[in-house]
């Protein structure tokens, strides 16, 4: 997809457009699969001053998606993000750097059928000591 990649890079590897992808597979998993939560692993990025696709984007023009996990743009979050998707929903985007000197945990309880909480999230920075 123009913009993801540069096209002397990417060759004969046809790219499709990753917001209908991801609309496509998220409705899939949570109205046919009946998923209590949908989460997407990225590699888009957090955001770019263009309007280039980033997880703020996926998140926005997304429906059925619950959480982000991202990469590619380093960005460390000091918490996660909480965004509205194209339905009005809650879609939370956590990203934490790179080369693993961060850890993030999101701890969500799950009561019922689609009805979940983040109930907690942190960071840990790896060389520290931790309890948990």
């Amino acid at each position: 997809m123009e913009g993801l990649v540069p096209a002397e890079l990417f060759g004969n590897t046809k790219y499709l457009n990753p917001v209908q992808k991801l609309n496509e597979t998220a409705d899939i998993l949570k109205n046919k699969e009946n998923c209590d939560m949908v989460i997407c692993l990225s590699h888009l990025g957090y955001e770019y001053k263009s309007n280039k696709v980033s997880d703020k984007i996926l998140a926005k023009e997304t429906s059925n998606v619950d959480l982000i996990l991202g990469g590619h743009t380093h960005t460390f979050l000091d918490a996660p993000e909480v965004h509205k998707n194209k339905s009005g929903s809650d879609v939370i985007i956590n990203q934490v750097g790179w080369a693993g000197i961060m850890l993030g945990r999101l701890d969500f309880e799950l009561k019922g059928r689609r009805n979940k909480n983040l109930i907690k999230s942190h960071t840990v920075a790896i060389g520290e000591k931790t309890t948990e």
